[in-house]
């Protein structure tokens, strides 16, 4: 593990921080191959979404623990203000990421009238992309390790490179609009429930039999299924895509 990869002028640089990035530039790079110049939509739409991920990311994590926080309220209320902002703030979390990069996709191009559809497609293979450098990024850091320290982190990154593969083999073959995003939440919500077994995400909150990611994964497959019926259907009744 290397959390830390190198100073400059005594600020460290952190490992994950960089592969993050390496990824955003990459997920960039796939975006602008795969859309050509066709869209100039495109950037704007790219930007807003990467910084509803990050405040979804951020906000994730401490929505899950509310109940902890209410519970053992005596226990919080006592510990210095910047302890209690690191413990509640301290982490960042993917589907946080997703559901905030979605929402103000969402808002955005609604606001400006710009389709979705097209727009989500085109971004699907990308932010499996980034997901999987975000995944090594977390290998170094040393977070997100399985039970047995399994380094669950590169299986799933290896797993995350594939379907980005897969999604864009879909995107390029397929004109049904809508198709390469179902199948992107489709594929990672069972990857990413099973994965959860072997990681043990015991700090987001483990409820009955499952984990808070795996109930999520749960919601994103129905909620993906349902969606890939309705795209069919409208393809089908209408005669387009």
């Amino acid at each position: 593990m290397h959390p830390v990869l190198f100073e400059i002028f005594g600020r460290q640089i952190g490992t994950y921080g960089l592969f993050v990035i390496i990824g955003a530039v990459s997920a960039w790079i796939l975006v602008r191959l795969l859309a050509g110049k066709e869209n100039k939509d495109i950037p704007l739409v790219f930007l807003i979404s990467i910084c509803g991920g990050l405040i979804g990311a951020f906000l994730l994590r401490p929505i899950t623990r509310i109940p902890e926080i209410i519970i053992n309220w005596e226990y919080f209320s006592q510990i210095p203000l910047r302890v209690f902002l690191s413990v509640v703030f301290g982490e960042i979390v993917f589907y946080g990421g997703l559901i905030g990069g979605i929402i103000a996709m969402l808002l955005f191009c609604r606001g400006y009238n710009i389709p979705v559809l097209p727009i989500a497609d085109l971004f699907a293979p990308a932010l499996a992309l980034v997901h999987g450098f975000g995944r090594i990024g977390c290998f170094f850091g040393g977070c997100c390790y399985g039970t047995l320290i399994i380094p669950v982190q590169l299986f799933e990154a290896t797993c995350l490179f594939i379907l980005a593969a897969i999604l864009v083999i879909i995107y390029k073959k397929t004109t049904i609009k809508g198709l390469t995003v179902c199948m992107y939440g489709l594929l990672y919500s069972v990857l990413r429930f099973f994965l959860e077994f072997f990681r043990q995400d015991t700090a987001r909150g483990i409820y009955g039999w499952f984990s808070t990611s795996q109930y999520i994964s749960m919601a994103l497959f129905a909620m993906s299924l349902l969606f890939l019926y309705i795209v069919l259907k409208r393809r089908e009744f209408h005669g387009y895509d």
